[in-house]
């Protein structure tokens, strides 16, 4: 760089910080108003959507049991210019726990289910996959069942799906019937789906699907986002996830819905208070750790707040509901990407991880703690540009640390670097090759998936999923810019094509599955 480029940058550099300042300057002094902080919320929101090339998000915040607010921003389906709204919906994935939660509880009351039972009880399936009769109802429900029961906690949807039986045995009807009936019913939660697959087969649900039910699932999932995932600095449609329910995911709904459901949880319509105390404390270990996982929700201390909240994680969906019980408040927001939760680690239990989280508090609850607005940082900077201005917000912010800000930045500058660096190169290909790939690959006896090719370019397609382009990173070896697993064609000894060989580090753990050529 010459000395005159330096001086320039230099000079560009101060001045944005200057304009950064000036604006922080003139945020603090007393709180803002309800209506300022609105307007201040919805500007964090949006830098951080557009940092990370998220979509489209929809939000709401709950506060004395009554919706103070909603919004959408970006786009429900981009394709088609849908944009995001408060009535979008979404898979909203792991914030389905928290639903089964309410079941298994109303269970508890009822005198029908003790959480200290064994799980071999329930689900001679998890007996069978796992092999340990000491793991007990409560400790799938707290995610402490890996190991030694009750030692350790360590998040495991696929573990806690396994709880879906011990509903349905201890209750003798569907969870979805008792979902629909026990929650989404009552609260008048009509947007939404008790599954994407509920109509699928009408009559195995007639206990609940009659013509008016039938009705609202086909609109409330005609409202559905389309998903998308960031691969490298490009924006991909990605496929849907599994589409039925269990305990652990499934459910498809919205901001308004969730609003819905967070008043009537702090109304008690559910479970008694004191049983969605016990829900709300903390699990502690054998060794007598508190441990950051309840029963269904995430719980932890936070600058003098209980935060009770959960998140949830496809590669094409991500959610968050962050309720502070004490100052009577909620923030629900939902994502048509992994964005929301993919760069913030929140697994660890930890939700001040996330820079989405951090801006809620630091608005809606901290402001009020200190008794003066609180400057908001720019999540759209450079990590380094991003401390620099954080040091100077701190001189301005009468005791406010932005410490948690500074951690989710960072995360979030991280998982932008690694999708950056991640991203294979695509190179050009003659068409004509592309016809050697071209035939019917057999998984396993009555399993297969089709390779076609459209207008010069090569697919992927399998009984009930969508379509899914292939891009070439060399003659045989190709890669899937939606899940970033890697198709490699093996050729014998004549140069046919004689079998596929699939490798994706999420569906099947790094291991590679061998897929004959049988058309």
């Amino acid at each position: 760089m010459t000395s005159r480029r330096a001086i320039c940058s230099f000079v560009t550099l101060s001045v944005c910080l200057s304009c950064g300042l000036q604006t922080a300057v003139r945020q603090t002094g007393k709180a803002s108003s309800e209506k300022e902080r609105i307007a201040r919320f919805e500007k964090q929101l949006e830098e951080l959507r557009e940092k990370l090339k998220i979509p489209g998000l929809s939000a709401a915040i709950v506060k004395d049991q009554n919706l103070l607010w909603a919004k959408g921003f970006g786009q429900a389906d981009i394709e088609n210019v849908v944009p995001a709204t408060p009535e979008t919906n979404y898979r909203i994935a792991s914030v389905t726990k928290t639903f089964a939660s309410i079941l298994l509880m109303q269970l508890v009351e009822q005198g029908k289910l003790d959480l200290d039972e064994p799980m071999s009880k329930y689900s001679p399936e998890f007996q069978r996959q796992f092999n340990n009769g000491a793991v007990k109802v409560r400790h799938v429900f707290t995610h402490t069942s890996h190991d030694t029961p009750g030692e350790n906690y360590r998040y495991d949807g696929d573990r806690y799906l396994y709880l879906t039986d011990v509903i349905e045995k201890a209750s003798g009807k569907s969870f979805r019937e008792l979902l629909v009936k026990n929650i989404l019913d009552k609260v008048d939660m009509q947007g939404s789906v008790p599954g994407q697959d509920i109509l699928d087969d009408r009559t195995r649900w007639s206990a609940f699907l009659d013509a008016d039910h039938a009705k609202r699932y086909e609109a409330g999932l005609a409202k559905l986002a389309k998903p998308y995932r960031l691969y490298g600095e490009e924006i991909v449609q990605s496929f849907y996830p599994p589409r039925n329910i269990n305990a652990s995911a499934g459910l498809v709904s919205n901001a308004l819905d969730l609003a819905k459901y967070d008043a009537a949880i702090d109304r008690h319509t559910f479970i008694k208070a004191e049983t969605q105390e016990r829900a709300w404390t903390p699990a502690i270990s054998t060794a007598g750790r508190t441990l950051p996982y309840g029963l269904g929700w995430f719980v932890q201390q936070h600058q003098g707040l209980r935060l009770i909240w959960h998140n949830g994680y496809w590669n094409m969906f991500s959610s968050l509901y962050l309720k502070v019980p004490e100052k009577k408040i909620s923030f629900i927001l939902f994502a048509n990407s992994d964005g929301l939760s993919a760069p913030f680690r929140l697994g660890d239990g930890d939700v001040t991880g996330s820079a989405f989280a951090n801006s809620f508090l630091r608005i809606f609850l901290f402001e009020d703690a200190l008794g003066r607005a609180l400057p908001d940082p720019r999540w759209s900077q450079p990590n380094d540009q991003f401390k620099t201005e954080v040091e100077q917000l701190v001189k301005q912010a009468g005791g406010y640390r932005y410490e948690a800000e500074l951690v989710s930045h960072n995360y979030l500058s991280q998982w932008l670097d690694e999708r950056r660096n991640s991203a294979r190169k695509v190179i050009k290909l003659d068409p004509k090759i592309y016809d050697q790939y071209v035939g019917q690959y057999e998984i396993e006896p009555g399993k297969a998936f089709t390779v076609t090719k459209e207008n010069d370019r090569l697919f992927i397609n399998a009984v009930g999923l969508q379509k899914i382009e292939v891009f070439p990173e060399s003659e045989d070896k190709f890669f899937i810019k939606v899940t970033g697993a890697r198709l490699t064609f093996v050729r014998n000894s004549e140069g046919l094509v004689t079998r596929a060989e699939i490798e994706d580090e999420f569906e099947f753990r790094g291991q590679r599955l061998r897929v004959p050529k049988i058309k």
